[in-house]
């Protein structure tokens, strides 16, 4: 992704924005979000930010004003948005894995390019982050992935349909009150948003390490009408 330049909150996407930090007010006490739950190595179709120098700088000023010992910060070079799930590591086949990309190819082929802006500052009882407006064109490239996922293997572990678009900044790594943590969002959720140019999706390999996710791009591809090739890494499946 690359930087489309900074925007305060568009006036249609301000009333969600409010609502979602609305819901982060209510919650009471934050959850260890790496005790409830283990994330089991797999294939995952990522928009990733490594050329994203806004989506960056925005994350960083937050952590740095977010002093809470009981958050584990997301580095720049790891903040993603997932769109869904591929396939589990155990299970992958590697001839399987291309043929999904090659069917991925040819939908995002019927994807335009797009803009999202990312910015909102909110949370869950385990996580803080950004959400992501519009959500249609992000729904879209979604359903596009999707279905070229199932149309190689039908039983894959897409994850479920309800998707909010957004992008971790850190994740909770004890149980405590929530206050204190909602009380810094508070001050930083109407910071301006980042606008970002979506062209491209990528295949990582995602593994859980500890209390944090590290996620290695497999292929990247384009989106929309284009002659460029997809770039696949060395981490590709065998």
């Amino acid at each position: 992704m690359n930087d489309a330049g900074n925007e305060r909150l568009p006036t249609a996407h301000h009333a969600t924005a409010a609502a979602e930090l609305e819901r982060f007010r209510s919650i009471r006490q934050l959850r260890d979000h790496w005790t409830s739950r283990h994330t089991e190595p797999a294939y995952y179709w990522y928009l990733t930010f490594e050329h994203s120098t806004a989506v960056h700088l925005l994350a960083k000023h937050c952590q740095d004003n977010i002093p809470l010992s009981y958050y584990d910060f997301t580095p720049s070079e790891d903040l993603h948005m997932t769109l869904d799930r591929v396939a589990f590591v155990r299970e992958a086949i590697p001839d399987r894995i291309r043929a999904i990309t090659a069917a991925a190819i040819a939908n995002c082929a019927g994807v335009p390019p797009f803009n999202i802006a990312i910015g909102g500052l909110g949370g869950t009882p385990g996580a803080l982050g950004f959400i992501a407006f519009p959500p249609e064109p992000l729904q879209h490239l979604r359903d596009a992935l999707r279905a070229a996922t199932l149309s190689v293997d039908p039983g894959a572990p897409v994850k479920d349909q309800s998707f909010h678009p957004h992008v971790a900044i850190g994740y909770c790594n004890a149980t405590v009150p929530a206050q204190p943590a909602i009380t810094a969002v508070e001050r930083l959720h109407h910071l301006a948003t980042t606008s970002v140019l979506v062209d491209h999706v990528t295949l990582v390999l995602l593994e859980q390490q500890n209390r944090g996710y590290k996620w290695r791009a497999v292929t990247h591809l384009p989106i929309g009408p284009t002659s460029e090739p997809p770039v696949t890494n060395r981490c590709s499946p065998d």
